[in-house]
């Protein structure tokens, strides 16, 4: 399979979802090979408080291949950070947050993925920095 077929779904995608299902039938029909972003993986693990959010996040990990940001990304991404924090005038909290979205868009950019999100303000800021494929939702 192409490189070109592969798509990384953002964290906003999945809460989104598991909260209304509103992207129900878009992720069905997606024509694209989905990969789990290990930035994404912490995210939802994070978040996962009841049983069933637990399992889905145990799911997704068994059924996905998982793709992990390498060392030169984690050291690029600090920068990147930097720069992207620089211009737009972000405080603290915003540049940490930022932090997993950039970290997402290299690795995606790395095996040539497109990443989806719900997220257009952050990775629209990121993707003038880098360049990605995006797709918003």
């Amino acid at each position: 399979m192409s490189a070109a077929s592969l798509a990384i779904l953002d964290t906003s995608v999945y809460i989104d979802n598991l909260r209304s299902e509103r992207f129900k039938n878009d992720i069905l029909a997606l024509p694209y090979v989905i990969r789990l972003s290990a930035v994404v993986l912490a995210d939802l693990s994070r978040g996962a408080r009841s049983r069933e959010m637990k399992k889905f996040v145990e799911d997704i990990r068994s059924n996905l291949l998982v793709v992990t940001p390498i060392e030169n990304e984690w050291a690029v991404s600090g920068q990147l950070v930097n720069r992207i924090a620089t211009a737009r005038r972000f405080d603290i909290h915003k540049t940490r947050e930022i932090h997993f979205d950039v970290l997402i868009a290299l690795s995606a950019r790395r095996i040539g993925a497109a990443v989806i999100t719900c997220n257009r303000a952050d990775f629209t800021a990121i993707r003038e920095f880098i360049n990605f494929k995006l797709i918003c939702w």
